[in-house]
């Protein structure tokens, strides 16, 4: 039976045409056949990039034409509209059931777009749909159940991998005008239709070679040196003040950005980055709820103190004392 429309591969492109020739390759060698046609679509908005990036759509488009088993949408914005701006764009392109958000950097494993195809048949529900990541492959529950907001916190930064029903999505009003307006939309989707994880074997990975965290501080997102970290804070804060998550949710997930935080601080340190070390790390101190702040960092020392970093956190807290 051929879908009408079924779901969108979405991307939001600056100066991708590397990788988005890569993951046009793997589209088009997995789904390039009639079972698909009607069924996939890719939808990029890219953000007046300066490399090859429309050389290589149109490279694709011109393939796409000759079976018609895949549309691609190509929106080439004028000016660059900054991330979040590009983003939002980006969810207002979709026309189908389906919205697959995806990192053009983020590359899936052989068999992926097979197993989603597999996989949504049976779906009716506005459910969000998350797929596995090569470092975080599952929800696993914690402090009685209360982590689900942290989860799609944390596990919505990284964008890749969540589908989402589009008619539902295109409800939102975003608010925010930070770096994750993702996390933000897949944040209040969850809040109202729960999530739960796509159980297929293929996982996505990050193609990003340069692995060593300093690098993060001048990338494509602009991160600057706090690499984001407060705009999740901000998110939360949000929610929180508007009732929507309840101060244990609000807690654990500000005590699961920290704990990430202070991740990329130990990492730095190991790196010998002394310097971003030591600018990060200023960065992230200056949460206004200082109380909260201490109570936070006492606590991940104290899920640190039998490992072979607990002096390392030790320090680390007493700099938050000091």
């Amino acid at each position: 039976m051929r879908l009408e429309n079924k779901l969108s591969i979405c991307y939001t492109a600056f100066n991708s045409a590397q990788n988005l020739n890569k993951q046009f390759k793997r589209i088009f060698n997995e789904c390039d056949n009639v079972k698909y046609k009607n069924f996939l679509e890719i939808v990029i908005s890219d953000n007046c990039s300066t490399d090859n990036t429309k050389k290589i759509v149109n490279y694709f488009i011109k393939k796409s034409k000759q079976k018609k088993n895949i549309v691609i949408k190509y929106s080439r914005n004028k000016k660059n509209l900054g991330f979040s701006n590009n983003f939002i764009k980006l969810t207002k392109l979709v026309s189908t059931k389906y919205s697959l958000f995806m990192n053009d950097d983020d590359y899936p494993q052989k068999g992926f777009y097979r197993e989603i195809f597999a996989k949504i048949q049976s779906k009716s529900s506005n459910t969000m749909l998350i797929t596995p990541i090569a470092n975080s492959r599952k929800y696993y529950p914690s402090f009685f159940g209360f982590n689900k907001v942290s989860y799609i916190i944390n596990r919505g930064s990284i964008l890749s991998g969540i589908i989402l029903k589009s008619e539902q999505m295109k409800k939102y009003k975003f608010y925010s005008k930070n770096l994750y307006p993702q996390t933000e939309l897949y944040l209040d989707y969850f809040l109202k239709h729960d999530f739960e994880d796509l159980e297929i074997n293929s996982v996505l990975k990050n193609m990003d070679v340069k692995n060593i965290i300093k690098y993060k501080f001048n990338d494509r997102m602009k991160r600057g040196n706090d690499l984001a970290f407060f705009d999740k804070i901000e998110i939360l804060e949000k929610f929180y003040k508007k009732h929507k998550i309840n101060f244990v949710e609000f807690f654990y997930s500000v005590y699961s950005v920290y704990k990430w935080g202070l991740g990329v601080k130990l990492e730095l340190n190991k790196q010998n980055s002394q310097k971003y070390e030591n600018i990060f790390f200023n960065q992230i101190m200056r949460y206004k709820r200082k109380k909260l702040l201490k109570l936070i960092i006492f606590l991940i020392f104290i899920k640190n103190i039998f490992t072979k970093y607990s002096f390392f956190y030790f320090k680390t807290f007493r700099k938050t004392i000091l």
